[in-house]
């Protein structure tokens, strides 16, 4: 048995963003990253059905935090495209666009996902021991906690950060829950196209939901429709089919579709907003989605992944390293925080929209406006 000060298990934009934090406050403690290879890793979960969509794009924030971690020339590296505008038809029939030229922060980056999540991993987690496994068990002892792996081995260690992403491989297994806060998915699909078209992210509202596209390069684009989980099965998002029927309720997204030759069977991936009743326990955190999930309409899912990495880092490090018994309370008092603002900001957006009040997922998220402007006025009293 490998003894350690901290293990990570995940190494996504959270788990390799608190590795790297760690090497940088406390080089001192000994840290190791239990996570499967990614390239194996995705196969296995393409495999299954699950796994993530390739498309993505960060916001300007992603610089000033990979700077931060000296992950930006690695990010440069890589020759992902920025991005200087978002079209959007959200509450209005027409679309409007959101430049980025002047933004002092830098442009958005559309970015291939598992490329970036495999640049930073490799990155940011050199100077930790490397375990290619996946979790299996997570036991409490009287100093710390044993984690048994998949491959038979098993790690003990001081301190535990779960950045398994919305998995939350280890969170689950000792009892600690996530609040579900909406049955968001992605019924998501990539295509070949024909010819040339606008590679900004596109934002298009429809009544039961909404949709996105963006250009992946080498005439490739990726398409998602983002609705319910009971929605999708009445829309039968999962086969082709239906997943045209309801692109076809588009009239933007739908107009970019025209110039697909081919489209890849719909692919239906987790996209709700989560967040953990308790981010920290004994020796334990939670960072990343396993901490807190935010809708991908936020924009921010990478950023805020990241950023909670490194504050689970500061915690870890200022307990361990400087005896700070209060450390993972203030941790698990931010990501508090952080979950009501996001809640009260994604409340006004989706509230935003008024073309459907009649259709159920804007319904629900009316209601939840109600819901969070009521606590609001209470605890103004």
């Amino acid at each position: 048995m490998a003894a350690f000060d901290i293990i990570v298990a995940g190494a996504g934009p959270a788990g390799a963003a608190a590795v790297r934090a760690l090497a940088m406050c406390a080089p001192e403690l000994r840290v190791a990253v239990i996570a499967p290879d990614q390239r194996r890793g995705r196969a296995q979960e393409e495999g299954q059905g699950r796994g993530q969509g390739r498309g993505e794009v960060l916001s300007p924030l992603v610089q000033p935090v990979l700077r931060q971690l000296g992950l930006w020339p690695a990010f440069v590296a890589q020759g992902f495209s920025p991005s200087h505008r978002t079209l959007t038809a959200w509450d209005e029939a027409g679309l409007t666009s959101s430049e980025l030229l002047l933004e002092a922060r830098g442009p958005s980056w559309r970015v291939d996902r598992p490329a970036f999540d495999g640049c930073i991993a490799m990155e940011a987690c050199r100077a930790a021991a490397r375990v290619d496994a996946k979790v299996s068990q997570i036991e409490r002892e009287e100093d710390g906690w044993s984690v048994a792996c998949d491959d038979g081995n098993s790690h003990s260690a001081r301190l535990v950060i779960d950045a398994t992403g919305r998995a939350r491989a280890l969170a689950d297994r000792r009892g600690s829950r996530a609040k579900v806060q909406d049955r968001l998915i992605a019924a998501y699909a990539e295509a070949v196209t024909s010819g040339p078209s606008a590679p900004e992210l596109l934002v298009e509202a429809f009544e039961d939901g909404w949709w996105y596209t963006l250009a992946l390069g080498e005439g490739r684009r990726a398409f998602a429709c983002m609705t319910d989980s009971d929605l999708a099965r009445g829309l039968r998002l999962s086969t082709p089919d239906g997943w045209r029927a309801a692109l076809a309720k588009t009239q933007f997204v739908a107009a970019v579709a025209s110039k697909v030759v081919q489209f890849e069977q719909p692919r239906l991936l987790p996209a709700g907003s989560r967040t953990a009743a308790n981010a920290t326990g004994f020796r334990f955190l939670c960072a990343g989605d396993a901490a807190s999930a935010f809708d991908p309409i936020s924009g921010h899912g990478v950023v805020k992944a990241m950023r909670s990495g490194v504050f689970a880092a500061y915690a870890a490090s200022d307990c361990l390293a400087r005896g700070d018994t209060t450390a993972l309370d203030r941790y698990d008092s931010w990501v508090a925080r952080e979950a009501a603002v996001y809640a009260t900001t994604l409340s006004e957006h989706y509230g935003s929209v008024s073309r459907w009040d009649g259709r159920p997922f804007w319904q629900r998220r009316r209601a939840d406006m109600s819901s969070s402007n009521s606590l609001s006025s209470l605890s103004g009293q």
